[in-house]
């Protein structure tokens, strides 16, 4: 393995460390699809409202902000096993303790802590591939761990389900709390350290707000971290709006939403394997445009599609099917794009920034979708294309001009 300093970097990594950082980087995911389903049965098992038990949702949707931003920079002083094995133990306690809550408030901070965990998981994986790879193998790293992700929305919900209906609720959370310890067990045996001493930040405030100045005066980390976000509107704005659009507006029976749902995700892999297959010949700046490019002309489509009901729900999931896969070729290259502007003593806190602004994007792209929601799809359609434009607007700014001088961290 790399020594974690700013020479040159592998290209190829090992399955096994793919898997492990995958699975570590799907607990956040893994967390809110598995209690989706049980959202009811705990509403009326705490006796609360609909809306105060939905707050769990926005609080773990915090959390997975607030982790990285936080947690990032103290990877970069103390190193990333270290943090990950501690995140795991703190993760794995707070989800037993979620399974005996007697209150939705306890509920909801209780989920705050978990999702920090989770998110904090998510951004020292990526932070670790840092350490290891720079430039087109790193976005092609960034494909494989994100086509592992894609997993877990696939599996979580059916596990939820499967939980739910043997043994409560509760249980759902005990199942997360051994998931957690299990991948406790494989970091602690299989996991080695990506950031040597000598390569580490000193661990103090002053220290970790100059490295978010300096990222934030990037004009390449900032745009690419703009794309970035802008494309989770596009994705968190079709994970608000299609059971509505498919369920309740088109009468699609229930049961067939999860299969159009998979549909997307057989997509989005695509997407990746095409990014994995293509990224080191032409290059993963090149390929955000392109993706971001075709994401934007495809988001007019679907906002012609959703304002005329052209074709019905057809038209709707065929074209958004489309859409998300576009999502996925322009992701891994603008997370690549952040944490190759800086080197690896500061891939923590670029990841950090990174994850902040997917999310926080992304959540936006959501509360917009419900906001302007008139009963039809047309919100959802404009919504998405206003994303898909300003992610096609910040890959174009990102992308450096001939007499630009690259990174010299990018190998």
């Amino acid at each position: 393995m790399s020594d974690g300093g700013t020479g040159p970097r592998k290209s190829n990594l090992s399955l096994g460390l793919y898997l492990i950082l995958g699975l570590v980087a799907s607990l956040g995911p893994i967390s809110i699809d598995t209690y989706l389903p049980a959202l009811p049965e705990i509403a009326s098992s705490l006796d609360a409202s609909d809306g105060m038990t939905q707050m769990s949702v926005t609080a773990f949707l915090f959390g997975l902000v607030v982790g990285p931003i936080v947690f990032g920079p103290i990877s970069d002083a103390v190193g990333r096993r270290r943090l990950v094995l501690g995140s795991l133990v703190v993760y794995s306690l707070v989800s037993l303790s979620i399974a005996t809550v007697g209150s939705v408030e306890m509920l909801i901070g209780l989920r705050l802590a978990q999702a920090a965990c989770g998110g904090t998981a998510i951004a020292i994986a990526r932070s670790m591939f840092r350490d290891l790879l720079s430039g087109d193998a790193l976005a092609r790293a960034m494909s494989i761990l994100t086509m592992i992700i894609l997993g877990a929305p696939i599996v979580a919900p059916f596990l939820g389900a499967l939980l739910l209906l043997a043994w409560g609720w509760r249980a759902i959370f005990v199942a997360l709390g051994i998931i957690g310890g299990l991948v406790f067990v494989a970091v602690w045996y299989r996991l080695p350290e990506t950031l040597p001493p000598e390569d580490r930040r000193p661990l103090d405030l002053a220290t970790a707000l100059r490295g978010y100045v300096s990222i934030t005066r990037s004009r390449v980390a900032v745009s690419y971290a703009i794309a970035g976000g802008a494309a989770a509107a596009v994705l968190f704005s079709y994970l608000a709006a299609a059971p509505f659009i498919y369920i309740s507006y088109y009468g699609l029976d229930e049961r067939w939403f999860g299969v159009l749902f998979g549909i997307g995700i057989v997509g989005a892999w695509i997407a990746q394997l095409i990014n994995i297959r293509y990224v080191m010949r032409i290059g993963y700046r090149r390929i955000v445009v392109v993706g971001a490019f075709c994401m934007a002309t495809l988001s007019t489509a679907l906002w012609w599609v959703t304002r005329t009901d052209l074709w019905g729900l057809a038209g709707v999931v065929s074209v958004s099917v489309v859409v998300l896969s576009m999502i996925h070729l322009v992701t891994p290259g603008t997370q690549a794009g952040v944490l190759d502007e800086f080197p690896p003593y500061l891939a923590g806190s670029a990841s950090g920034f990174s994850t902040f602004a997917r999310f926080t994007m992304g959540a936006t792209g959501s509360a917009m979708v419900g906001l302007f929601n008139d009963g039809t799809p047309e919100a959802y359609g404009v919504v998405v294309l206003v994303s898909a434009v300003i992610a096609l607007a910040a890959a174009a700014l990102a992308y450096p001009s001939k007499t630009a001088q690259p990174s010299p961290y990018s190998q």
